[in-house]
């Protein structure tokens, strides 16, 4: 359903630069026909609506006014209008007039495309069906369900048990000797410890003090022991401590440990002895017959000029005692004042 908007005056948006005035409309268009608001007629934003559904009114004659050309609303607020180039508005600036009961043309085209949509899906499913909508209902599908799964099925792949960990052992740490007695070095002014299961003796024919440990039978007949330490009375000579113990250990090796065919560092480094600064050399030794074992060789400075030499060794076996026992007598041994020896 669709009602022209009739002839008449309707107000100017005051945003046109006329505020205050009324323009003809003479039911398609907008004249150029202006005139100010009749008094006891003015109308506010929805007079158009108001007046859309009233018989025409004939046109009055348009007044003339001395300030020039009547103005034309600007576009806002839904009045109609169309603007005339004389005022310098493009044509349509205006939106037609209200127009009761018409409906709008998006809706229009929104019904149109939505009734095509439906005949569109009603021919889509009439071609279908050979023409009848409800002579092939769609076919119920086939489901197959196999219960037994195929014989050559790869089979789940089985979940590895993680493995445990293995602990990492905590190295034991070497036994602490006890303390039996001290044996005095006259010679060096010097105390030494005499740990238990040690046996200590002194002014020998080479040693001011000599430690023996573990006694046993040696496999060509005779005595041997399975560790000593002494401290020789003769000095050794050299450039620095360090080249000191470096020479005379091999002679020293071969002394305690028959036929040594080879050795490995068990680590060399500087020491102390009774407060005075040395270098001690460490060996892992092979012999011929496929004895292992430990050596020490310590040189420290002597008061009379070279090295007094302190040497140690222990068998590699478990019935000898700890290497690191070679250590703790270094480490226990103290300067002595009541001795009138040399000195170290």
């Amino acid at each position: 359903m669709s009602n022209s908007t009739p002839p008449g005056w309707y107000p100017v948006p005051g945003t046109d630069g006329t505020a205050g005035h009324e323009r003809w409309w003479d039911g398609s268009a907008w004249t150029s026909d202006v005139r100010p608001v009749q008094a006891g007629g003015g109308q506010i934003a929805d007079a158009p609506t108001q007046v859309s559904w009233q018989a025409a009114q004939p046109p009055a004659a348009p007044p003339s006014y001395g300030y020039g050309a009547p103005q034309q609303g600007s576009p806002g607020y839904g009045y109609p209008t169309q603007a005339q180039p004389s005022y310098g508005y493009p044509q349509g600036s205006y939106p037609p007039p209200p127009q009761p009961g018409r409906m709008k043309a998006g809706a229009v085209v929104g019904i149109v495309v939505g009734v095509l949509a439906v005949v569109g899906v009603v021919a889509a499913i009439a071609l279908n069906s050979g023409g009848d909508p409800k002579a092939d209902p769609a076919p119920n599908p086939t489901v197959t369900v196999t219960t037994n799964p195929s014989p050559t099925a790869s089979p789940s792949p089985t979940r590895k048990p993680t493995p445990t960990p293995t602990p990492t052992p905590t190295p034991s740490l070497p036994p602490i000797p006890v303390l039996k007695e001290t044996a005095t070095d006259s010679q060096h002014s010097i105390t030494v410890p005499v740990y238990q299961g040690w046996d200590a003796s002194t002014d020998t024919t080479h040693s001011t003090v000599f430690l023996g440990s573990g006694r046993y039978t040696c496999p060509g007949g005779g005595s041997c022991i399975r560790g000593q330490f002494s401290i020789e009375k003769d000095t050794i000579s050299g450039t620095s401590a360090r080249a000191a113990a470096e020479a005379a250990m091999p002679t020293y090796a071969s002394a305690i440990f028959n036929n040594v065919t080879s050795h490995t560092d068990a680590g060399s480094s500087n020491t102390t002895v009774a407060g005075v600064s040395g270098y001690a050399v460490r060996w892992h030794i092979t012999t011929s017959d496929g004895t292992k074992g430990y050596i020490l060789l310590v040189a420290v400075p002597a008061k009379g000029g070279g090295y007094v030499a302190f040497e140690g060794g222990v068998d590699d076996d478990p019935s000898a005692p700890d290497p690191s026992v070679l250590d703790q007598i270094l480490k226990g041994i103290k300067q002595d004042g009541s001795a009138s020896g040399s000195g170290a």
